[in-house]
């Protein structure tokens, strides 16, 4: 077996392992076990936990930006797009095909427990989230779908709160209605904020 592939395999369960279990439960062991590997080999290419913590992360992002980011849908832009990664996001990890949460959420909530380097890189991650959710938003404010006055900023902190309220709900309280709890929270916060009775109407086709 190649060192690539390796790699490979070791990242691929241990964003498994993350997805089901935390990233705080991330192990040598753990990960050496469910990819029929012996502690050395993973320690071959992870010298330290945090390395292999901090790459599974970056797996989890890349998985994340295929995912919501990766489809061209052709709505042009504007509120339909922001609407389109909403309802691609919220979700995503089924989508994804992990098997539990998503990793990168469940990171934010293990911070105060993570060292470091994989502290920085949990946030970071967070960082991409919000900076993307306010790229949507300017450009839904530039077409003018959204009021003027929107507060690209707050808008993108009230979206990623509902986003983790949703990670709580679904996969710690095991809420079945969670993804209907949390799709009605966003149309309920961008119909307050839409600039026309047009774009009304575009929110609600591609919310369908």
């Amino acid at each position: 077996m190649s060192g690539q592939v390796t790699r490979t395999r070791i990242l691929r369960v241990g964003l498994d392992l993350a997805s089901a279990e935390g990233l705080c439960r991330i192990t040598f062991g753990s990960v050496a076990g469910r990819a029929s590997l012996s502690k050395g080999g993973v320690v071959a290419h992870f010298p330290h936990l945090g390395d292999l913590k901090r790459s599974i992360l970056d797996v989890a992002l890349d998985l994340w930006s295929r995912t919501c980011l990766g489809v061209d849908t052709g709505v042009g832009g504007g509120l339909p797009s922001l609407i389109r990664y909403l309802n691609v996001w919220i979700g995503w990890t089924r989508r994804a095909g992990l098997p539990g949460s998503c990793p990168i959420a469940q990171a934010i909530v293990e911070l105060s427990f993570l060292p470091g380097p994989v502290r920085e890189a949990a946030a970071a991650a967070e960082s991409v989230w919000r900076q993307t959710l306010i790229m949507l938003i300017r450009d839904a404010i530039d077409k003018r779908h959204l009021l003027q006055d929107t507060d690209a900023t707050q808008l993108a902190w009230d979206l990623l709160g509902i986003y983790l309220s949703h990670h709580v709900s679904s996969h710690s309280l095991r809420d079945p209605d969670a993804d209907r709890k949390a799709q009605f929270s966003v149309k309920r916060i961008v119909a307050s904020i839409e600039a026309t009775s047009e774009s009304a109407a575009l929110h609600r086709q591609v919310g369908q």
